[in-house]
């Protein structure tokens, strides 16, 4: 018979292996990664414009995002829609058949809700904000493609760099214009063209 406490056998089940520590090269030899970035992409400072690779993933990492949020909100706004639809269609067709106030007057509540939930959270506006920024950004990663290898210097990148963030910055102010109500949205940035 044991005389080991319930408390006890727990703890030592659940207690932390012993690791070995990582070997750490001295902070000079090691660039600092910034936030965001992993180690493979982080280049020698004394280099002269923007890595290739360092850039490429910035951009698919928008364009992820861009096509994230285009997708969700025009799954959003699809339901809202038909959800409108549907309580309306409900309200007058409860309405009709005379059903008891009580259901009618929900069924018109809900249908008011939807209205409301629409008018606030604007999911056409920013599932059509998303996809031109989408649409933006991934012309100029293509026509980025086509520049041969040999002629992707660094003003190429730099010009490559300058578009996703004028796409970002644009992208960003036309929502909060949007969002605060403002008319019309924001002329595109200044990114210029690939060649």
């Amino acid at each position: 018979m044991s005389t080991s406490s319930p408390e006890s056998s727990t703890t030592a089940e659940t207690a932390p292996e012993p690791r070995a520590e990582p070997a750490v090269a001295p902070a000079s030899a090691v660039p600092a990664v910034p936030a965001g970035l992993s180690a493979s992409v982080v280049r020698d400072p004394s280099a002269s414009g923007p890595d290739e690779a360092a850039v490429l993933a910035y951009a698919e990492e928008q364009l992820a995002w861009f096509a994230r949020i285009r997708d969700q909100s025009r799954r959003l706004h699809r339901t809202v829609e038909l959800t409108a639809l549907l309580t309306g269609a409900a309200t007058v067709v409860a309405a009709g058949i005379q059903a008891p106030a009580a259901i009618t007057a929900s069924v018109a509540g809900a249908a008011v809700f939807i209205g409301g939930f629409r008018q606030v959270f604007h999911h056409n506006e920013r599932y059509v904000l998303a996809a031109e920024a989408w649409t933006r950004l991934h012309l100029a990663v293509r026509r980025y493609g086509t520049v041969p290898e040999a002629g992707r210097d660094d003003e190429t990148r730099r010009r490559l760099l300058a578009e996703i963030e004028a796409t970002a910055t644009t992208e960003l102010q036309s929502w909060a214009a949007s969002s605060r109500g403002a008319a019309g949205a924001l002329p595109p940035g200044p990114g210029a063209p690939m060649p």
